[in-house]
């Protein structure tokens, strides 16, 4: 038993010192990253540097914990009591569902293919009611949407770049 919950122990501290080191990755590139000086004061750099930070504290506090002996426990298992079959359907929704955002995001744009993302991600979690996912899709979506491009000045697409006509790029003779 001694045997088991070391190996239990040495597994948590390993995945740990995983999240660990891609939360130095992420804070190292972020401080490598060039800002932009149109975006002002919150730019992406500043959200990277929230995440990685949260990341790096709380997987310290992880490994702190898993150091000190405190180990996970698995939830509703027993010895001897079988398994149940796994549910495959809510899995292809959400892969169906990045699957179709990846390839149309750039021909249907964000407002389109966002609260299709949403909405099957939904359906995979177990939403029943489909009008009212259907809304607050399209609600989340026009929000995270308005967000990005006037909050953020990020870039989303907005799709269906075919129906207006090229716009004059000029070359400055440069690169």
């Amino acid at each position: 038993m001694a045997l088991a919950s070391k190996q239990i122990a040495k597994g948590e501290l390993v995945f740990t010192s995983f999240l660990f080191a891609t939360s130095v990755v992420v804070l190292v590139d972020t401080s490598n990253m060039v800002e932009s000086n149109a975006v002002g004061f919150v730019g992406p750099k500043v959200f990277a540097y929230i995440v990685g930070g949260l990341m790096f504290a709380l997987s310290a506090l992880q490994m702190i914990f898993v150091l000190r002996g405190a180990k996970g426990e698995p939830e509703g298992i027993e010895a001897g009591s079988p398994l149940e079959k796994p549910n495959w359907r809510p899995f292809g929704l959400v892969v169906l569902a990045l699957a179709l955002y990846a390839a149309l995001i750039e021909i249907l744009g964000f407002l389109i293919m966002g609260p299709v993302l949403y909405f099957l991600v939904g359906k995979a979690i177990g939403v029943k009611r489909n009008v009212l996912l259907a809304i607050v899709a399209v609600v989340v979506s026009i929000a995270v949407f308005i967000g990005f491009t006037q909050g953020l000045q990020l870039y989303l697409p907005l799709g269906f770049d075919f129906l207006q006509p090229p716009s004059e790029n000029i070359e400055d003779g440069g690169w």
